[in-house]
């Protein structure tokens, strides 16, 4: 044995207890032998140590050695007991041996103490073989995996109690079966392949491999065995033992770091990590998209930080507002000029934020996104001076047309009080005509500007405060709109104005009949006019709508409807509608019109965002 043996000796005789512990030493491998001359001190040593066989006299002082043995058995039940006696008899032999001692001998020669010595070496192999399956299966049955048992002829012989429940089977159905109970086919023949590498003479002792248990009842179940062979001598093949561990949430959480690997892979934005546990703050992940917006691959961007992406013209400003966020560990958006690996500039809109192990803890590492805005930028710049261009036409058109056309009217008035020409009345009316052309034009060049800030705006009152600004006569206002969108106010107020005096100027070609009720002797109480038209104001799935129960649109103008000078009234300039889409375009709108439930006009504005709640 490679194991130490550890013996307590018990006799009244210390010269007995000399030679045999000698012989003791000559004849095991590796032995420490305790004496003691009194069992008493005996009961005392165990209740200190631990042995892995006890040897004992009979005859002895105060208690003989079956004594001693019943007492030993009270908390060591376990424990070889060797009774080795000089006053031997058939009748101790036979108390011994049916009180249940592991050997019994005669004190001998050399002989006898030979015997004695190969009968404690067998009886503490047993005991620490025994102990040490106990250790093993109390651990096993802790875990709690399952484990099964299968013979020469891969028939299960065991499989315990977790075996049986992960299976479903009862383990009386599994005992005696082929694990082909609960494994297809080709699971069989791979756990075949795997205990011939086993049994092979250059092969591992142990195999790991993946597995699906079928249940008696449910989908499989992905398990991972663990395969060995149980021992054996020669060629003699018994059997294999196995621990199988049900691996469903495990692969569960790799499918789904794969789907986020994979997500972040493939995301539309470049996607950056970096670790400030390290030296700089290097980069530790870069996604596809960033190594396709900068030029740089994988190897030449992960372990480095990404100022490397900043040139000559990149925002210095931008830069700090970047590192103080980092420092004080807050997310912050920045755009800056970056440039590509082969210096081509561009601009990239970086969001970063911290990856933090619990809400209150430091930034563990630090997520980055980067966004190719180029584009946006060029829009946006190219709008910026479309704006300008505005702006000087309305200067133009301000300046150089109204100042011809005050004087034109001015003259006109002076000439018509002088003469009384009645020609004069129709040349009156065609200058304050363009007089409203040129107010419009104006305000069409202003509301073609793209909006700026914004800010939530509640429908309904802005709604309301535009009705209050139009003249609409006898008409009639319906709110049922309760959603809030983001909105320039004072462009969403023009909107509804435009809207509005649409409806009213358009809608209101007829007056109901006023109907009275009289009175017992025939004369009138009250009298009340239905209104000439109503206006219905109300919420979509995506932004809002106008609607009214007029004439509706006349077929003639409406493939044309928000083109500038288009009107179907005779008074009108044409410039409502285009106005009313002019503010929808600038906000990223669109307006689309269309037939009312009762046949009137109906202005549905689509595309419109909520408001986003503030986060503190």
């Amino acid at each position: 044995m490679s194991e130490r043996i550890d013996v307590l000796h018990v006799d009244d005789d210390p010269s007995v207890l000399d030679l045999a512990e000698a012989y003791f030493d000559r004849e095991l491998e590796s032995v420490s032998v305790t004496t003691v001359t009194e069992p008493s001190a005996a009961l005392d040593r165990l209740a200190e140590s631990s042995f892995d066989c006890l040897v004992s006299d009979y005859d002895m002082p105060g208690m003989n050695g079956l004594e001693f043995f019943e007492a030993v058995r009270e908390d060591h039940q376990h424990v070889p007991f060797v009774l080795y006696t000089g006053k031997g008899s058939e009748e101790i032999a036979s108390r011994a041996l049916n009180a249940g001692v592991t050997g019994y001998f005669q004190k001998g020669g050399p002989e006898q103490l030979q015997r004695l010595a190969n009968r404690v070496e067998q009886a503490a192999d047993e005991y620490q073989t025994k102990q040490a399956a106990n250790r093993y299966s109390t651990v096993l049955t802790a875990l709690g995996y399952p484990i099964y048992v299968v013979d020469e002829t891969g028939t299960f012989e065991y499989v315990n109690e977790a075996f049986a429940e992960l299976t479903g089977y009862d383990r009386e159905e599994i005992i005696g079966s082929k694990p082909g109970l609960m494994k297809d086919r080709d699971a069989v023949i791979e756990a075949e392949n795997r205990l011939g590498t086993i049994l092979s003479s250059d092969g591992p002792d142990v195999q790991r491999f993946p597995v699906d248990i079928h249940p008696k009842e449910g989908d499989p179940i992905p398990c991972r065995d663990h395969m060995a062979v149980l021992p054996y001598e020669g060629e003699e093949f018994e059997g294999s033992v196995g621990i199988l561990r049900d691996v469903s949430e495990e692969a569960a959480r790799r499918d789904e770091l794969e789907t986020k690997q994979r997500a972040l892979d493939e995301a539309p934005v470049g996607i950056t990590i970096t670790d400030p546990e390290q030296p700089d703050n290097p980069m530790t992940y870069v996604n596809d998209r960033f190594v396709e917006m900068t030029g740089y691959d994988r190897e030449e961007a992960v372990g480095v930080n990404c100022r490397f992406l900043q040139g000559p013209e990149t925002d210095e400003a931008a830069i700090s507002e970047l590192r103080d966020a980092i420092e004080a560990e807050e997310s912050t958006s920045v755009e800056l000029l970056n440039y590509r690996k082969d210096g081509t500039p561009f601009w990239n809109r970086v969001s970063v934020a911290p990856i933090r192990e619990d809400d209150d803890g430091p930034a563990t590492g630090w997520v980055g996104f980067q966004e190719d805005v180029t584009e946006f930028k060029e829009r946006e710049e190219a709008l910026r001076r479309q704006n300008e261009r505005l702006d000087e036409f309305a200067g133009i058109v301000s300046h150089d047309l109204r100042n011809p056309l005050n004087v034109a009217q001015g003259r006109v008035d002076l000439a018509r009080t002088e003469t009384g020409n009645d020609h004069l009345d129709a040349a009156s009316d065609a200058l304050g005509r363009m007089e409203t052309i040129v107010e419009h034009t104006l305000a069409l060049a202003r509301e073609g500007r793209s909006v700026g800030e914004t800010e939530p705006v509640s429908v309904a009152e802005v709604a309301t405060e535009s009705w209050e600004a139009v003249d609409t006569g006898d008409a009639a206002l319906d709110i049922t709109a309760e959603r809030s969108v983001s909105a320039d106010p004072s462009r969403l107020r023009n909107l509804f104005e435009n809207l509005i005096h649409n409806s009213i100027e358009h809608g209101s070609t007829e007056t109901a009949p006023e109907t009275a009720a009289g009175s017992l002797d025939g004369s009138t109480v009250s009298t009340e006019s239905a209104p000439s038209v109503t206006v219905r104001i109300g919420d979509l799935e995506d932004g809002f709508y106008l609607a009214d129960d007029g004439p509706g649109i006349p077929d003639g103008i409406r493939d044309g409807l928000f083109e500038p000078g288009e009107s179907g009234a005779e008074s009108g300039t044409g410039f409502g509608l285009a106005i009313v889409k002019e503010i929808a375009n600038a906000h990223g709108w669109t307006v689309h019109a269309t037939d009312s439930e009762t046949g009137g006009a109906r202005f549905e504005i689509r595309g419109v965002d909520r408001p986003r709640l503030a986060i503190d």
